[in-house]
């Protein structure tokens, strides 16, 4: 093989040597350790950069994470936040709705008050004329409750609605007088002779009375409106039905006067 035909791979310690200028060579010699140091501190170098390089990567790796991390949170949140205000525009809705019905139901209220309000006044009018007309038991009791019931009807501070609950109150007690009897003393006008006596009401049919003696007796007369006499044979049965009033006997048949109803 002809010579120039032969390469030859020089170290590169020994290019650095050769590429030294002539004159450097003339002037100084240097020594191994001087080269070897030359050549460590450019790999020095290169490795304290690629060792900066790394931590750098490493820091943006750890910076990256969290941020994706921090954004993994926040599309979760904003998907349950998209939820939340899904929900919330069906309650809004729902309660749109109950607004409008309840407006819708105010201004039926409204137009029934206005309604019923008269009807109030007008059986206010027909219960004082009752109490009135009727049997007069517990009257001044009864003609108090009337009188408050008109006061409270009277009232713009008070609801409709309450007018008409106490308004059936009043109707509901009075129409269970009718279901119940009761044994009260009383002081009663017969003829022109004031007396105490026990009253025995049978609901709201008849009144009767007896003296305290048990020797005299009598009926409430509707038609006249007054009290008036019994004969004395009565007594017995009166007195029984006091008894049975006041829940000192059991209860039996007993024959009783009802005497005439009134003309109204």
């Amino acid at each position: 093989m002809p010579l120039t035909s032969i390469r030859i791979i020089v170290p590169l310690v020994w290019m650095h040597l050769f590429m030294l200028p002539a004159n450097g060579i003339a002037n100084e010699i240097v020594s191994g350790d001087e080269i070897v140091s030359r050549v460590e501190r450019p790999v020095e170098k290169a490795i304290a950069t690629r060792q900066d390089t790394q931590r750098e990567e490493e820091r943006w790796r750890a910076a990256r994470d969290k941020m994706l991390a921090r954004l993994e949170a926040l599309e979760l949140e904003n998907k349950h936040l998209q939820i939340r205000q899904e929900q919330l525009r069906t309650q809004v809705a729902a309660a749109r709705e109950r607004i409008t019905a309840k407006e819708t139901q105010m201004a039926d209220i409204d137009q029934i008050g206005s309604l019923i309000g008269p009807f109030i006044d007008e059986m206010i009018v027909q219960l004082r004329a009752s109490v009135d007309d009727s049997l007069p038991f517990l009257i001044n009791e009864r003609r108090a409750r009337v009188d408050r019931l008109t006061d409270l009807a009277a009232d713009p501070e008070v609801a409709v609605s309450e007018k008409f609950r106490k308004m059936m109150e009043a109707l509901m007690i009075e129409a269970e007088y009718g279901n119940t009897t009761e044994v009260y003393q009383a002081t009663i006008t017969v003829g022109e002779n004031a007396m105490l006596t026990n009253i025995f009401r049978l609901g709201r049919m008849s009144l009767f009375y007896q003296t305290l003696d048990q020797k005299n007796c009598g009926v409430y007369n509707m038609a006249a409106a007054d009290w008036q006499s019994l004969p004395r044979t009565f007594n017995q049965a009166i007195q029984t039905a006091i008894e049975i009033g006041a829940k000192r006997k059991p209860v039996e048949l007993l024959t009783l006067p009802l005497g005439r109803m009134a003309g109204r």
